[in-house]
């Protein structure tokens, strides 16, 4: 096994996720094997694990850092909103608009094989911290406005999961038909909105 500087290293690693990244968005999980990713680095297929667990670890690394990002533009624009109805929406509406731009997240959620792919070679407890991190700006949002009496008295969990359901449309777009797509969303988004904020 060939040896690494950490410079060396780090800019291997970063080759091989945008490599990786490119060929899971094209191909998938599972049409992508592990000597394309190494061979753009011009490493051998077992140095591989001196970067990455797994094919599968790779792809939720990638998952993860995609999810920070949504994150990052995502609130920002939430936080701006001046009262929690409007706030809600626009969360539904960037977060929606974000899934759609995101074709990592949006084939790890619209596609059960690659779902079931990646969750079979994963630690549960590993993947649950990682993925589940995306949820808790979500419920402190929740938490804070059901405290301030801002939202309707339900379990937070049942609050989170109606609007996380709703995100859930995008899976539809092509059965609602895409030329009405962005009016029953709107609609929908603000239904979902009006009722969480009665």
């Amino acid at each position: 096994m060939p040896k690494f500087t950490e410079i060396e290293k780090e800019s291997i690693r970063l080759e091989m996720m945008r490599t990786a990244h490119q060929c899971f968005i094209t191909k998938g999980l599972k049409n992508t094997s592990i000597e394309e990713i190494t061979s753009s680095v011009s490493i051998a297929k077992s140095s591989f694990y001196v970067f990455f667990k797994s094919k599968e670890m790779l792809y939720l690394e990638l998952l993860v850092s995609e999810g920070e990002e949504i994150e990052r533009r995502i609130w920002t624009k939430v936080e701006q909103e001046k009262d929690v109805r409007g706030a809600i929406k626009v969360y539904l509406h960037e977060m929606s608009s974000a899934l759609e731009a995101n074709i990592l997240t949006q084939r790890l959620i619209t596609n059960l094989e690659e779902y079931n792919m990646v969750s079979r070679k994963i630690d549960p407890q590993y993947a649950a911290s990682k993925t589940l991190r995306s949820i808790v700006p979500l419920i402190e949002f929740i938490k804070k406005n059901k405290g301030l009496k801002k939202i309707i008295n339900e379990d937070i969990e049942v609050i989170a999961g109606v609007i996380r359901a709703c995100l859930a449309i995008i899976i539809h777009k092509k059965d609602v038909g895409e030329e009405i797509y962005p009016k029953v969303q709107e609609i929908l988004f603000q239904a979902i909105a009006n009722e969480l904020t009665k």
